[in-house]
């Protein structure tokens, strides 16, 4: 399932202390992408209504600077109505550096209303390397 492109603004009305979700992270890069790209954690247990932060680390081996950009998806497909960022690196693309680092924050809340049977989601993240596109959208300008 894919999430929206947008944050999430919507006022929660409190968090379900009466259940965990398992919210596995996963990166992956797209062929030719030379970054370091991944989750500072690989599973965090969640609240349904309560709001999380993490973050995705980033390293750009290259001499030159590179802009990336990251695309999500949440499996089980049902489940990515239910999963909200309301900050996200991949809301938009990331310049990096050469030869350096960065962390790429994530705030998400997973709804409440979660139908009981989904215990664990998957936040995927794959990456793709846009430079020679956001390069070329600056010349257009």
């Amino acid at each position: 399932g894919k999430t929206s492109g947008e944050a999430y603004t919507a006022v929660q009305t409190g968090v379900d202390e009466s259940r965990l979700i398992t919210i596995q992270f996963v990166a992956t890069n797209n062929e030719g992408m030379p970054w370091d790209f991944g989750p500072s954690t690989t599973a965090m247990k969640v609240n349904p209504g309560a709001v999380n932060d993490t973050v995705f680390l980033a390293h750009n081996p290259l001499p030159d600077a590179m802009v990336a950009q990251a695309i999500p998806s949440v499996p089980p497909p049902r489940a990515a109505e239910y999963f909200h960022k309301t900050e996200c690196f991949c809301f938009n693309q990331q310049p990096l550096d050469g030869d350096s680092s960065a962390e790429m924050p994530l705030q998400f809340i997973v709804d409440r209303d979660l139908p009981r049977d989904i215990r664990t989601i998957t936040l995927s993240y794959t990456i793709f390397d846009v430079t020679d596109m956001a390069r070329g959208a600056v010349a257009a300008r």
